[in-house]
């Protein structure tokens, strides 16, 4: 059995274009090679997969989100949200983006599908213009 941390040589066959714009990506990004950046994306790729795969997987999330801070009683609801479910959000970053515009970024963790359900609780309110979700799953994803 090989060990988890040895590396395994492959080879991958793209066509140009893609391999073109994969290299313009990896500069871009600053990857010092091509083994880095398939590395990212296979882990990418995985995690993702994880978290579509099994909702009660353990997972930590941003829910990112811009609101008008006139909508009346907005704030109380949105705190509400995060009180209602008091074991899921970590912390949270309030930005002041303009006269009307507020952005927060609420860090939950939970579940999969627990941070889902209080990311749109929190999305779905009244008032609340555009918000997204990010899921990162913190299993080992051996």
């Amino acid at each position: 059995m090989k060990d988890k941390k040895s590396a395994e040589r492959v080879t991958i066959s793209l066509e140009a274009g893609l391999l073109e714009q994969f290299d313009r990506f990896l500069e871009e990004k600053g990857y010092g090679n091509r083994s880095e950046g398939i590395r990212d994306a296979v882990r990418q790729l995985l995690a993702q997969n994880r978290v579509e795969a099994n909702e009660s997987a353990p997972c930590v999330g941003c829910v990112t989100y811009v609101y008008d801070h006139h909508e009346r009683q907005l704030s109380s609801r949105l705190m509400e949200a995060q009180h209602h479910h008091h074991e899921i959000p970590a912390a949270t970053l309030h930005l002041h983006i303009d006269k009307d515009n507020c952005l927060e970024a609420t860090v939950l963790r939970g579940s999969v599908a627990e941070v889902r359900h209080v990311a749109n609780r929190i999305t779905s309110q009244t008032g609340v213009r555009n918000g997204q979700l990010h899921i990162i799953p913190v299993d080992a994803g051996d």
